[in-house]
């Protein structure tokens, strides 16, 4: 099994080492990569934004089709979901809940075991899924 990907785009101006951090994820794959990733609230207050982000970084082709319509023109990309989530560096724990009005709930089977075997800071919290 090849490892998830976890991403983390922080608000401008702000250090990754905050006690809390609270916002919204995606959760995707691309290619048969599995990704996750997690945005501030302060950054990306929508799902498509965060999926925007992704996009530019990978240099992906894909254009806004009205503000709140995202076209991808990548048939390797399939978006599984999305939520909310809060983390606490103090304490190691990930919580994820809700789902996305633009993609639906997140897939969370084997989700926890994802997380730990990811190459990221986070991947030894203890993770919550409501």
């Amino acid at each position: 099994m090849i490892p998830t990907v976890i991403l983390f785009y922080s608000a401008p101006g702000q250090e990754q080492d905050f006690l809390e951090i609270k916002g919204k994820f995606l959760q995707l794959t691309w290619h048969g990569q599995e990704y996750l990733i997690f945005a501030h609230f302060e950054l990306h207050g929508y799902h498509n934004q965060i999926l925007a982000h992704f996009l530019e970084d990978h240099a992906i082709p894909h254009c806004w089709a009205t503000k709140e319509t995202l076209e991808v023109y990548e048939p390797e990309l399939i978006v599984i979901g999305g939520g909310r989530f809060r983390v606490d560096t103090e304490h190691g724990t990930l919580v994820l809940w809700d789902d996305s009005q633009a993609y639906g709930r997140f897939d969370e089977r084997g989700l926890p075991d994802k997380i730990a075997t990811a190459s990221h800071e986070w991947s030894g919290f203890q993770v919550n899924i409501q």
